[in-house]
């Protein structure tokens, strides 16, 4: 299996969801303290052209008191196509799964950083669906194995209101969407 097909549903979903983002959506606030739809279609764009440039040994040119640029432009699903495409083909080049990748917080082994953005994507996939009114309904299988990944990756100083806040009580018994949400500080 290529790398890139263990995030299969994670970029379908998410390529069909911005698909179904109107002019209108844009504006609309998310359950990202920070963003409204335009910013969180532009965090995920923006992220897989930092992914795409850390897998190919590039250093990100990153300036964290520096507006965010606008990657998303007019054509936000033309955007988000161009940046999976270039993060694919990184990260199913011969090799990528054997290094050891550098990026602005750290340096993760590269199939930890797939892991990583398994459940930061199905988690942004629910961001998205959330605010735009769409439904998004992952299999459980995928949402259990995302919110492992979140409870062994999301230490408690990562809880900073803005990255995450601080983990939802929820019941135990709720689908494994909503416990991984909750658990990355969303109220549900």
């Amino acid at each position: 299996m290529k790398p890139s097909e263990q995030l299969e549903y994670q970029r379908e979903t998410l390529r069909d969801l911005v698909a179904h983002v109107t002019p209108s959506d844009l504006e609309r606030a998310t359950p990202c303290a920070n963003w409204d739809v335009r910013g969180l279609i532009n965090h995920f764009v923006g992220g897989a052209g930092m992914f795409t440039a850390a897998f190919n040994g590039d250093a990100a040119e990153i300036d964290p008191d520096a507006p965010m640029p606008d990657f998303v432009g007019a054509d936000p699903l033309g955007a988000f196509d161009a940046a999976i495409t270039g993060f694919d083909a990184a990260i199913d080049t011969p090799g990528a799964m054997d290094k050891t990748v550098q990026l602005p917080f750290g340096a993760m082994p590269a199939p930890l950083v797939l892991e990583l953005l398994k459940f930061d994507l199905l988690v942004h996939c629910w961001d998205l669906a959330t605010a735009t009114g769409q439904r998004f309904d992952p299999p459980s299988s995928i949402a259990e194995q995302a919110l492992q990944a979140a409870q062994m990756m999301i230490a408690p100083q990562m809880r900073d209101g803005d990255t995450f806040a601080d983990a939802v009580t929820i019941s135990d018994g709720a689908p494994a969407i909503e416990r991984l949400v909750a658990f990355t500080g969303r109220a549900i």
